[in-house]
C-alpha cells in the first residue's frame, strides 16, 4: 500500500499541475472549493464569477463542472475562494496515465 502511495503521489501532483487552467481561462472547467464551503456559497461564487454550474462531480465533494464564455473565468473563480480550476481532462484516466509514459497522450 505504501509503495502505491509513494509511486502515484508524484504522478497525481504532475497531473494536477498539467491540468490547471491559467487565470485568463474560459469555457468548461472543473472547479474545486474548500470542504468548509456550502453548496450555496459555491454556487454563489460561480455565479459571481459570471459562470454557470453544469453538474457536480459526484465522487469528489465540493467539486463542480462549470462553464463561462467570458475571459478570465478561472481567475475570477480563484478570487472567490476556489482551491483549483482544472481542465475537464482532469477526470480522464488516459490523461493521468500519459503523465507516467504508460500510454501516449490523447490528441
Amino acid at each position: 500500500m505504501l509503495l502505491v502511495v509513494v509511486t502515484w503521489t508524484p504522478v497525481l501532483g504532475i497531473h494536477l499541475h498539467n491540468m490547471s487552467v491559467a487565470d485568463p481561462g474560459t469555457g468548461t472547467v472543473i472547479v474545486v472549493f474548500p470542504l468548509a464551503s456550502s453548496t450555496r456559497d459555491l454556487l454563489r461564487s460561480v455565479a459571481q464569477a459570471n459562470g454557470l454550474p453544469v453538474q457536480p462531480v459526484s465522487w469528489l465533494p465540493r467539486t463542480w463542472i462549470v462553464e463561462s464564455g467570458e475571459a478570465g473565468f478561472a481567475g475570477r473563480l480563484r478570487e472567490r475562494g476556489a482551491w483549483g480550476v482544472y481542465s475537464p481532462k482532469l477526470l480522464s484516466v488516459r490523461q493521468v496515465l500519459s503523465c507516467t509514459g504508460m500510454v501516449a497522450p490523447p490528441p
